[in-house]
């Protein structure tokens, strides 16, 4: 016997499609570089970290994913929620394909600029509004016009772009 497919089904199989593919991706996604960080362990005064990275675009990537994992969260309770209707979970699952696809361009941008430029940097997209932070105390017009012409490419209509530069 065949089994047809219901929305019930389709649902199941969306779901979990997502969840796999959330998985691979972050069975995917290289461990954090551990020798970026030097451990020191003092005894008189307890322990204290050196980071050889820049802070700044450290938290500011900390922070921009502990947002999207509060709304990936928000969003999988929506889709989990049996008391919502079709729409509001066709809804939250355009969302979260929305979100998927921001992350994704945010991290080329970072990886584009940092091969082109030679710059770590923190690319965060937030609609039409792109704001770029490049570690380097070099704060060149000239730079910060190359990075902006390079990134506008990689959008098929025009965003406004910021480029900020924070010293090492």
């Amino acid at each position: 016997m065949m089994k047809l497919l219901t929305k019930k089904n389709l649902w199941f199989l969306t779901l979990f499609s997502i969840i796999l593919i959330m998985a691979i991706y972050y069975i995917s996604v290289p461990a954090p570089d551990s020798a970026l960080v030097n451990k020191e362990v003092n005894k008189s005064n307890g322990t204290s970290i050196e980071v050889d990275e820049s802070n700044s675009i450290n938290a500011l990537r900390v922070n921009r994913d502990e947002t999207l994992e509060n709304e990936v969260s928000q969003i999988k309770e929506i889709l989990m929620d049996a008391s919502k209707s079709t729409e509001e979970k066709s809804d939250a699952y355009e969302a979260l394909k929305e979100l998927n696809v921001t992350k994704g361009k945010e991290e080329m941008i970072e990886q584009m600029i940092k091969k082109n430029f030679n710059y770590e940097n923190f690319v965060k997209i937030d609609g039409s509004n792109v704001k770029v932070v490049i570690d380097t105390k070099n704060h060149s017009y000239d730079l910060a016009n190359k990075i902006m012409n390079s990134v506008q490419k990689e959008f098929d209509k025009n965003v406004y772009i910021t480029v900020s530069f924070e010293a090492e």
